[in-house]
């Protein structure tokens, strides 16, 4: 005798198939964790894109500073202070700036910092009306004097002290006050010996004689100045024996 397997109602077979169709349908097809992780690597992908955009799509052009610094050997003083206010006027950049890269520049003895430490002093008296005046910026003024001060010194140190003496009182007046001179002793004797370098010994010696406190390195620039203007005496003298030999 043949024995027939149960099959099931047509009816129960087809509610079956509707109820794995249904828990099939409402199950998720990622756990949370896989969908997780695929989102943080989708974020990833993207940061990543942005960075590149960012860093190598989006780069800022050179700064006019830069230029202006770059170019003075070719341009001058008087070009590069033509093009820094130009530019500062357009609002492109800050004195800030400008003044932070002349220091910056001067640290690192680059050959034309002196000139372009020049320029940007330049810039400054051209500019002097937009500047704060009040005590609480005295830092601000000084600043501008050091920079005086170490532009004159890589000048001298070159042996250029015709350049060195448009720098070494460069600026705005606004710094040269007696709270900076009584601060920065070396600077008021750079003054002098510039003042004996263009002839004007006697003005470079009155200037030291005249301040409140005479410190030891001022009475040694005052006995340097003096050998250097009796070097010219005899240099002179020279000259003149020299001359009248040739003539006799």
């Amino acid at each position: 005798m043949k024995v027939h397997r149960d099959r099931g109602s047509a009816t129960e077979i087809g509610n079956t198939t509707d109820r794995i169709r249904k828990n099939r349908d409402n199950r998720p097809l990622l756990s949370d964790k896989t969908r997780m992780r695929r989102l943080s690597s989708g974020f990833r992908s993207f940061g990543l894109c942005l960075f590149v955009l960012i860093a190598v799509g989006c780069e800022p052009a050179v700064s006019p500073i830069d230029t202006a610094a770059a170019g003075i050997g070719a341009a001058g003083r008087a070009a590069t202070t033509d093009a820094l206010e130009t530019a500062f006027l357009a609002g492109e950049i800050t004195f800030e700036g400008c003044l932070e890269a002349a220091e910056a520049q001067l640290s690192s003895n680059e050959p034309t910092a002196s000139a372009f430490a020049g320029a940007v002093l330049d810039l400054a008296v051209r500019i002097e009306d937009r500047f704060p005046n009040g005590p609480e910026y005295e830092m601000f003024w000084f600043r501008m004097g050091r920079l005086a001060a170490n532009a004159t010194a890589q000048a001298m140190q070159a042996g250029r002290f015709d350049e060195a003496a448009t720098l070494v009182l460069a600026g705005p007046k606004r710094w040269q006050r007696r709270s900076y001179w009584n601060q920065y002793p070396t600077h008021d004797i750079m003054v002098a010996l510039s003042m004996a370098q263009q002839g004007q010994s006697r003005e470079g010696i009155a200037r030291l004689n005249s301040r409140p406190i005479i410190t030891p390195e001022m009475e040694a620039a005052i006995d340097q100045i003096r050998e250097l203007e009796r070097q010219r005496l005899r240099d002179r003298v020279r000259e003149r024996v020299e001359a009248e030999d040739a003539g006799g």
